[in-house]
């Protein structure tokens, strides 16, 4: 690792563990906040590589009945099955929340 990105990564780490805010951090150590953020981005990139979600609807009858489902793949052994019925409101929060 070169001694950029040594600092870079130290600095994000010191930041985390301080519990003060990006801003104040960047303040107290007059670093440009925008430089943090761009810094901060590229190590979580390496740390939480981005991954794309497979979603596909399905239906089965069960009863006589029809019934359907929202299927999301991640992966090979991840798989999230939701109803129609979800709330769109919810399953935004919860793409935001895994985000």
């Amino acid at each position: 690792m070169n001694p950029n990105k040594q600092l870079w990564q130290a600095l994000i780490n010191e930041q985390q563990q301080s519990k003060l805010s990006i801003a104040a951090f960047c303040r107290d150590r007059n670093i440009k906040a925008e430089n943090f953020y761009y810094h901060r981005s590229q190590h979580l990139k390496k740390i939480r590589p981005s991954s794309f979600v497979q979603a596909r609807s399905a239906s089965t009858e069960a009863s006589g009945h029809m019934r359907s489902r929202l299927i999301l793949q991640c992966g090979e052994n991840s798989q999230l099955q939701l109803s129609p019925e979800v709330p769109v409101e919810w399953l935004a929060g919860l793409i935001k929340a895994l985000a």
